[in-house]
């Protein structure tokens, strides 16, 4: 959360007319508990019930909303005035939680790379996309990579795949039917009972593989990451199909299932 607060004691100092820094801490406080409130409500909610469940008086939280307003942390519907949290609230707290996982799963992806000297991949869904969140890169001449940040649809890459097939059934099921199946080489998968084939061969596997469905010449070799008992998250092994074969297919399978791909809240950041 250093980000929001970060603009929040800027945006608050300058409402203020640059309080104290003891005076700026305090008021900080006061609009976390303003957050707080309004996360605990849920629904848009006007002032008054805001300022009720912060116990704190309607002109102090009327001020912290104003410039919640203006950071875009906060909006009001039109009709009534009420407010509600934007999605740019949690988009930190998932900025935050990709970093945990980035961090825990540094040990596991940089042994796959010292062992196969290939490109390793972290995944996380983003539907129907899987977000490259980050990548070591090959040290070899001929390899494959891009650059962390990039996006790619789930249904054609062995990261999205590992991910999808961990999935409760009720949102697999969604992400398939809502998903539009494009093709991005002759070897995509275009049919949804297909993806639904593969998706289960995958969730009793263990492991999710394409062979140049996503990008010509690169086949791809993934596992998920659970937190707890859910899936979070998925690592993957990408080869240049010209050096690929079935026997370092089912090594890298073997390798990745070796890895600590399980993590605890416990030992989360």
């Amino acid at each position: 959360m250093d980000e929001l607060e970060t603009k929040l004691k800027q945006g608050l100092d300058d409402a203020a007319g640059k309080q104290t820094s003891s005076n700026s801490i305090g008021v900080l406080i006061k609009a976390f508990h303003v957050l707080e409130a309004m996360a605990e409500l849920n629904d848009p909610a006007p002032l008054r019930e805001i300022a009720k469940a912060s116990e704190l008086p309607k002109g102090t939280v009327y001020r912290v909303l104003q410039t919640l307003s203006a950071l875009g942390y906060a909006s009001q519907v039109s009709e009534s005035g009420a407010y509600f949290l934007t999605s740019k609230l949690s988009q930190l707290g998932r900025n935050a939680h990709n970093e945990d996982i980035k961090t825990r799963l540094q040990g596991p992806m940089k042994r796959l790379h010292e062992t196969f000297n290939e490109t390793i991949n972290l995944g996380i869904l983003d539907a129907p996309y899987v977000n490259y969140v980050a990548v070591i890169q090959a040290k070899r001449a001929l390899s494959w990579s891009v650059p962390a940040g990039t996006r790619d649809l789930f249904y054609c890459t062995a990261l999205g795949r590992a991910i999808a097939a961990h999935l409760p059934e009720d949102q697999r099921n969604a992400l398939i039917e809502q998903t539009t199946l494009t093709s991005r080489t002759p070897k995509t998968v275009m049919s949804r009972e297909a993806l639904r084939i593969i998706l289960d061969e995958v969730r009793a596997t263990g492991v999710s593989i394409d062979i140049e469905e996503n990008d010509d010449g690169v086949v791809c070799i993934g596992a998920p990451v659970f937190l707890d008992d859910h899936v979070v998250a998925s690592v993957s092994v990408s080869v240049p199909a010209s050096r690929y074969t079935p026997e370092l297919g089912e090594d890298i399978a073997k390798q990745l299932k070796e890895q600590e791909l399980r993590l605890r809240t416990t030992d989360m950041g």
